[in-house]
């Protein structure tokens, strides 16, 4: 079978509503780290091909910068979408799984745009982050988790 290969699609920051941030904020009790807390958010949109046992979707993240293991931001609230990502097939932990082609989202908290992507296979380089494309916005919301 031939190695998983990934495209990273897209780089979001995703729509924070006013209900959204008020969840938030009932959760940090702080306007301060209520900030901190969507400042480097970002939705990753992406396709993957040729998929395999060894992929995981909590793999996707990035390391802390201090190299201690237990701060790894990872892939959190993943969406299955259609090829042309204007439908959502399903949004659960694990619903990366399929055969061909695969596009999907997740959000990362704490994101870099400096440094590459980490994944079951490596490491991916992502394009630039720009404002999260309407069709994701109601599609794929965030909510407070």
């Amino acid at each position: 079978m031939p190695t998983p290969t990934i495209i990273v699609l897209g780089v979001y920051k995703p729509h924070i509503s006013e209900d959204v941030y008020r969840e938030q904020w009932q959760v940090t009790d702080s306007d301060e780290a209520t900030r901190i807390h969507f400042e480097n958010l970002v939705l990753i949109e992406a396709v993957i091909d040729h998929l395999d046992d060894r992929f995981k979707a909590i793999d996707f993240g990035q390391p802390s910068l201090s190299g201690d293991p237990n701060q790894f931001q990872c892939a959190y609230d993943e969406a299955l979408l259609s090829p042309d990502g204007n439908c959502v097939l399903a949004r659960h932990v694990d619903c990366i799984r399929g055969t061909g082609l695969l596009r999907f989202v997740f959000y990362l908290h704490c994101y870099d745009p400096e440094r590459p992507l980490n994944w079951s296979y490596g490491q991916v380089e992502c394009p630039p982050v720009e404002p999260i494309p309407g069709r994701l916005k109601s599609l794929v919301p965030y909510t407070v988790p």
